[in-house]
């Protein structure tokens, strides 16, 4: 797996953890929501800008979203 489909896992993951729909979160943190699936499935990258965005929406550190350790959910 590749850093781009593991933040999209970690995105998803941690957005079904707070009850947050993707639509809610692509509006919470001004991210087109077509994009925000295609981030989520690991399909698009998110620039800097987005990822902190994305961590804010989700009251997170973006880099608990990159979090990038062998071992992690595959």
């Amino acid at each position: 797996m590749d850093l781009t489909e593991h933040f999209g896992q970690e995105v998803r993951r941690t957005r079904l953890s707070l009850n947050i729909s993707q639509e809610q979160l692509a509006v919470i943190s001004g991210v087109n929501r077509s994009h925000m699936g295609q981030i989520e499935r690991g399909l698009k990258s998110a620039s800097l800008q987005t990822v902190e965005r994305i961590a804010n929406a989700l009251h997170c550190s973006p880099s608990q979203l990159v979090n990038f350790n062998s071992g992690d959910s595959e």
